[in-house]
């Protein structure tokens, strides 16, 4: 699997979180992390974050507290391999979801940063949304913390909090 995330930048919360996580090709200082299929912690975070997905999407068709800038993480293969993207801008209507790719691809080739595509419920690995200047979701990327500096942990440690 190959995840990807970015350094912390000094734009304000909202606009760093956004691009870090969902818009991390837009930025210089990206970085794609490779984790096994299996890797135990990684498998687990995924299914975390399948098992409530019913409460992103009942923020996402509610947005009650301030709830902005949803992202969908998922899992796109074509014969290169396997690879994880963040789709935002996402549409839910008549039980189909929609989203626009917001990273390029490293692996995979055969979708590309900014195409729009249909997104299959069992293809969704992650998922993440901003709630009063705080990240909600985002599982996965707390696998990735062991790999990260210090001080980029402890700011995203600083704003993210559970669902």
């Amino acid at each position: 699997m190959k995840f990807k995330r970015l350094k912390s930048s000094s734009h304000p919360i909202l606009l760093s979180v956004v691009s870090l996580l969902a818009f991390s090709s837009c930025a210089k200082h990206d970085k794609v992390i490779g984790v096994k299929d299996d890797d135990p912690a990684m498998v687990a975070a995924i299914a975390k974050a399948r098992e409530t997905l019913p409460l992103f999407w009942r923020a996402f068709e509610k947005q009650e507290r301030g709830e902005s800038d949803f992202a969908l993480k998922v899992r796109i293969t074509d014969k290169h391999g396997t690879e994880h993207f963040w789709a935002t801008d996402l549409e839910r209507r008549d039980g189909k979801i929609k989203g626009i790719i917001n990273n390029d691809p490293n692996i995979v080739k055969k979708v590309k940063m900014g195409d729009v595509i249909e997104i299959p419920e069992a293809d969704i690995t992650d998922w993440l949304y901003m709630r009063e200047g705080k990240l909600v979701g985002n599982f996965t990327l707390k696998v990735l913390f062991k790999q990260m500096p210090k001080k980029e942990v402890d700011f995203y440690k600083s704003i993210m909090v559970d669902p």
